[in-house]
């Protein structure tokens, strides 16, 4: 009798112990399908994407735009290096006169975007730095001006005058996932001029990539994008999760 209450106690601690171990390892299986699920790969693709807005206002006739690509790439879905190519056109008349300006030149910037966002679920927050540079040629256009020695009126044009600008741009912007590998996004920029250099004739009134000419600027862009690669969560398969659940159970 002694015997079997001992051996009886030993049993159902024996069991204690297999049901407690059973619910760790189910725990853990939890836990790392969560973990699984959170993780990026190193290197998540490629994005290309165009600005809808600056393609808009040059349709519909505006008196400047910047027309632009972008191509970026995707690591650990936190850092997202980019390059942003473009044309920036701009033909302006004045307000009070006939006189004219007039630009076409491409432009690019260079930079990169964090995601401050956590959870990988589609959606990104940006914030990022750019830096612009745009070499480009003016045109000046004055029917009207008057000579200064003999107070004459005459057009004076003045074509092909050279102007080089740097700047930086800090950014941010959200970007979201509308269907398989498109994604909509927009951003906002704040601009601050480097360096420029200009015609001794005067400065030009707007610079492409950056805009109106001024020490600052603001600006921003609605991109659509379409992103090829790893960028959605990388998880373990259901099936595959019940097999080693069944497993241990």
């Amino acid at each position: 009798m002694h015997w079997t209450r001992t051996f009886r106690c030993i049993s159902t601690l024996l069991l204690s112990l297999l049901l407690a171990g059973g619910a760790q390892a189910k725990g853990r299986i939890g836990s790392e399908d969560v973990l699984i699920a959170d993780e990026a790969p190193f290197f998540g693709g490629i994005a290309v994407s165009a600005d809808l807005v600056g393609f808009a206002m040059k349709a519909f006739d505006s008196k400047f735009a910047n027309m632009e690509v972008a191509g970026r790439l995707n690591f650990l879905e936190k850092y997202f290096p980019i390059v942003e190519l473009g044309i920036g056109d701009c033909h302006k008349s004045g307000s009070e006169n006939d006189n004219k300006f007039e630009v076409t030149s491409p432009y690019f910037r260079a930079g990169m975007d964090y995601n401050f966002n956590k959870k990988l679920n589609g959606n990104r927050l940006f914030g990022g730095l750019r830096y612009g540079f745009s070499k480009y040629q003016y045109d000046f256009i004055a029917p009207d001006y008057a000579d200064a020695v003999y107070g004459a009126s005459k057009p004076l044009t003045l074509n092909d005058l050279d102007g080089r600008n740097q700047w930086l741009e800090l950014v941010v912007g959200v970007e979201t996932k509308l269907w398989s590998v498109v994604r909509l996004g927009w951003n906002v920029r704040y601009k601050f001029r480097l360096k420029q250099r200009t015609s001794q004739y005067g400065d030009p009134w707007f610079v492409p990539g950056f805009g109106k000419n001024d020490g600052t600027a603001f600006g921003g862009t609605v991109n659509l994008t379409i992103d090829i690669g790893k960028t959605a969560r990388k998880q373990i398969k259901k099936k595959e999760i019940k097999e080693i659940k069944e497993i241990i159970e």
